[in-house]
């Protein structure tokens, strides 16, 4: 059984928007959550690129993350593996450096 992971990416970044100073793993875990965001935003017509992160019996699982924005009001990003069932959802992704859709908005 995967974990399930609830995160504000705002949590990992500066005011300015930029990737927050941390420790090496936790900047891993920050640019792996933002890579969802990007296959979310940026490829939504394509297969999905971002490899599971999860090392199930310390062997790297094989899955592909499974991710999409939801539709709901609170504009989270849904996310999962289809083997190893990690999942999570992402919240405080809109307007950030990853967010494809505001590439497509039109500005001020």
């Amino acid at each position: 059984m995967g974990n399930t992971w609830i995160v504000d990416l705002r949590h990992y970044l500066t005011p300015a928007g930029a990737m927050a100073d941390m420790p090496s793993r936790a900047r891993l875990l920050a640019e792996y959550f933002a890579s969802i965001v990007v296959d979310a935003t940026f490829n939504t017509d394509e297969a999905p690129t971002v490899r599971c992160r999860r090392r199930p019996k310390h062997r790297r699982c094989v899955g592909t993350i499974m991710c999409y924005p939801a539709a709901d009001d609170l504009d989270r990003i849904y996310w999962y593996c289809p083997v190893c069932d990690d999942n999570g959802l992402i919240s405080g992704w809109q307007n950030t450096l990853w967010d494809g859709f505001a590439e497509e908005q039109p500005r001020g």
